[in-house]
C-alpha cells in the first residue's frame, strides 16, 4: 500500500466500523466481497448479499464483535490498538480480555505467509488485517478479518477463526 492507499484504507475502515457499531446490515454488506472465502475451510461462507443479510440478523451468526473497537485515524494514518482490555472480570476461568489490533500486510512481512496461506492470496496482494482476541486463562480464540482494496473501495476479502 502507499501512504495516499493507507489513508484511504483506514477512512473506509472507519466507516465500516459506524455501519458495524449502528448494526446496519446493508452497509456493512458493501464492504464485503462476494464470494467471501473462509479462511479455516477455504470455502465460501456467504455467496451474496442476501445470504449475508440473512445471516447477520442471526445473533448466533454475528461475526463482527468488537470490529468498531478499533481507533484509526484516517488523516495522520495511526492506528490505536486495544491491549489486554478487561471484558469480564473473576469468571470460573479467571478474568477474561479483549485484543483488537489492525496492521497493514505485505508479502515482505514476518507472519505473512499465515496470512496469504489462510486466505489464498497472491502475493501480490496487500491487506489490511483486523486481529480480534477473546481470551482468559483456559481459552484464547481470535478471529481474522483481512481487507483489501479493490478498485479504491475496501472489500473484506477472507474471515477466519483460531480455534
Amino acid at each position: 500500500f502507499s501512504e495516499t492507499d493507507k489513508k484511504e484504507v483506514l477512512k473506509q475502515f472507519s466507516e465500516f466500523q459506524k455501519a458495524v457499531k449502528k448494526k446496519d446490515a446493508s452497509a456493512i454488506s458493501g464492504y464485503i466481497s462476494y464470494p467471501l472465502k473462509d479462511g479455516n475451510t477455504k470455502e465460501v461462507i456467504w455467496k451474496n448479499s442476501s445470504e449475508f443479510i440473512k445471516d447477520f440478523k442471526d445473533p448466533e451468526n454475528y461475526i463482527f464483535s468488537h470490529a468498531d473497537e478499533l481507533k484509526v485515524n484516517s488523516g495522520t494514518g495511526q492506528i490505536d490498538n486495544v491491549e489486554e482490555r478487561l471484558l469480564r472480570s473473576g469468571d470460573e476461568s479467571g478474568d477474561t480480555f479483549l485484543d483488537v489490533i489492525g496492521e497493514f500486510i505485505t508479502s515482505s512481512d514476518e507472519e505473512s505467509e499465515f496470512y496469504y496461506n489462510s486466505a489464498g492470496a497472491s502475493k501480490s496482494d496487500d491487506f489490511f488485517v483486523l486481529k480480534v482476541s477473546v481470551y482468559d486463562d483456559m481459552v484464547d480464540g481470535s478471529s481474522y478479518y483481512m481487507f483489501a482494496l479493490k478498485d479504491n473501495k475496501l472489500k473484506l476479502v477472507c474471515f477466519f477463526q483460531l480455534p
